[in-house]
């Protein structure tokens, strides 16, 4: 009896330690999964973070590229816009070189191409005689023919500069103009004048100025350099 006793005493002992140790197994394995899950919700955000940091970066490159294609897009339009100025350009510098040789070659017209712009230069004989302001047959001639050139460049307006050279204004004449500033400016305002009324250039393109003999191209001490800033100055200016 006593040994069976025993016997069921050390079974219950048994299973009591088996239940004990089973529960503490659970509470283990509860708290390990608790950490593991822990960890993946860890490893989860700075998994998103990793993802977002990665868009945001994404998105910047991609608002570079499309800055990038937009320049590259526009400088493509201004380099083919360039290309159209100086092919326009040149084509009106043939015309001009073509229907005004003669002049050209008795220098009295100089044409010159600076910093793309077209500068077309009269003597004032051409144009005017001593101290007046009206356009001699001659010039209006020319000035017709240069307004024919000059029609189809609307993309470039027309700047008219009268000039001078240092002669004090004579006694008949200083009543009408007090100094050499009033002539250079009534010239250049008597030549755009014409090229808007016989012309038929668009007023808007066209724009007058008086230099007096503040812009001398050579020295007034000779009649050869004084000669040379009596002119005026026609140029073709892009439209800004």
């Amino acid at each position: 009896m006593f040994k069976k006793l025993s016997f069921i005493a050390l079974c219950l002992s048994l299973i009591f330690l088996s239940a004990c140790v089973s529960k503490k197994e659970y509470v283990a394995l509860e708290t390990k999964s608790n950490q593991t899950q822990a960890q993946l919700e860890l490893d989860k955000e700075n998994l998103q973070a990793q993802i977002s940091k990665l868009n945001s970066e994404n998105n910047r490159l991609l608002d570079t590229v499309e800055g990038l294609k937009t320049e590259l897009e526009q400088e493509k339009l201004a380099v083919q816009q360039k290309e159209r100025e100086v092919s326009e350009l040149d084509k009106t510098r043939r015309q001009i070189e073509s229907d005004l040789k003669e002049q050209i070659a008795q220098k009295d017209i100089k044409l010159e191409e600076i910093e793309g712009n077209l500068k077309v230069t009269f003597v004032d004989k051409i144009l005017f005689d001593s101290g007046s302001v009206t356009i001699k047959p001659k010039g209006q001639e020319v000035l017709l023919k240069l307004a024919d050139s000059f029609r189809d460049s609307k993309d470039r307006n027309i700047a008219v500069e009268g000039h001078t050279d240092d002669v004090q204004i004579g006694s008949a004449l200083i009543d009408r103009f007090p100094t050499n500033w009033e002539l250079s400016a009534a010239r250049a305002t008597a030549v755009v004048r014409f090229l808007q009324e016989k012309g038929d250039i668009s007023p808007k393109r066209l724009t007058a100025s008086g230099y007096s003999f503040y812009r001398a191209v050579a020295p007034n001490e000779t009649p050869e350099g004084r000669k040379q800033n009596r002119r005026i100055e026609i140029i073709l200016v892009p439209i800004r």
